[in-house]
């Protein structure tokens, strides 16, 4: 009798592994799925949906602005140096779009649309590197890798010189447009 309820409970154990196992191998692979790099952002092709960056480092080394989001070091087909282009989801929930992060953490675009998304872009330094984070593609057709995050590396007094920088442009554009409504009486 004895043999029999151990055999029943070694019978018990190996199914409950076996139904475990999968996924524990799922999240095993979600845990790992996400790399990082330093680049600097060339461009955004907006009918296409893609950004375009130039390698710098692949790997995302310590410092202000890291977030700690990057992920591990890029994959090795990926080199300094190269353009690389990456899809983006400018739009919708903040846990599907890519989203741009400041230095301190917070996001540059809160409205979830394209607009919003278009104007954080325009807030990234063309001239300095910042951080990617992303994913390999689970599509078919288009980029190879999933952008997730961009991820900001400013001093504060950089960032607000960047925030002036833009309400003075975004006053002047007001202002012009103020004085185009007087012009045409409407």
């Amino acid at each position: 009798m004895h043999f029999r309820s151990s055999f029943r409970i070694a019978l018990m154990l190996l199914a409950v592994s076996a139904l475990l196992l999968p996924a524990a191998g799922v999240l095993a692979k979600k845990k790992g799925s996400r790399f990082g790099l330093e680049g600097r952002l060339i461009e955004y092709d907006e009918a296409r949906g893609v950004v375009i960056v130039k390698v710098v480092k692949t790997k995302v080394g310590g410092g202000a602005g890291t977030g700690r989001v990057a992920g591990r070091p890029a994959p090795k087909s990926i080199k300094r140096g190269t353009k690389l282009e990456f899809a983006v989801v400018p739009d919708g929930s903040v846990l599907r779009r890519t989203v741009i992060k400041n230095r301190s953490g917070g996001g540059l675009d809160t409205t979830g649309t394209k607009e919003g998304f278009r104007k954080a872009l325009d807030m990234v330094p063309r001239n300095k590197n910042v951080v990617f984070s992303f994913e390999k593609s689970k599509k078919p057709d288009g980029p190879e890798w999933d952008l997730r995050i961009i991820q900001l590396r400013m001093t504060e007094a950089e960032w607000e010189a960047r925030q002036k920088e833009r309400e003075a442009a975004q006053a002047a554009r007001e202002a012009e447009r103020l004085k185009r409504l007087g012009e045409t009486g409407d």
